[in-house]
């Protein structure tokens, strides 16, 4: 199995911190820019947040959904909501998939 075709959670297990963040950040950024009908997340800066862009709660169940879809693991709600833009959501979901670096002996 080549490392493109492992699952996303187990692919973010083993990245550096700084590449973890970069590729949550998308997977924030994507998800959100589909869910409300974007052709690409151009309009999504990191320091945005979810209500200026355009986000209601219907929107954020559904966002919720497809980050969980696309890491393999659900993505508890009252975490990823507390998370007002898209950056400190990233953030949230570096704590829920932790690195190497991250965890504990």
């Amino acid at each position: 199995m080549t490392a493109d075709a492992r699952p996303l959670k187990a692919r973010l297990a083993a990245m550096p911190t700084a590449e973890r963040e970069r590729l949550l950040l998308d997977v924030v950024t994507e998800c959100t820019a589909a869910v409300l009908g974007h052709p690409d997340t151009r309009d999504l800066e990191p320091d945005m947040e979810f209500a200026e862009a355009g986000v209601d709660s219907i929107a954020a169940v559904e966002i919720r959904t497809r980050i969980s879809a696309r890491l393999g693991a659900p993505v508890p709600r009252d975490r990823l909501n507390a998370a007002p833009t898209f950056a400190e959501a990233a953030r949230v979901l570096q704590d829920l998939f932790p690195g190497p670096q991250d965890r504990t002996p």
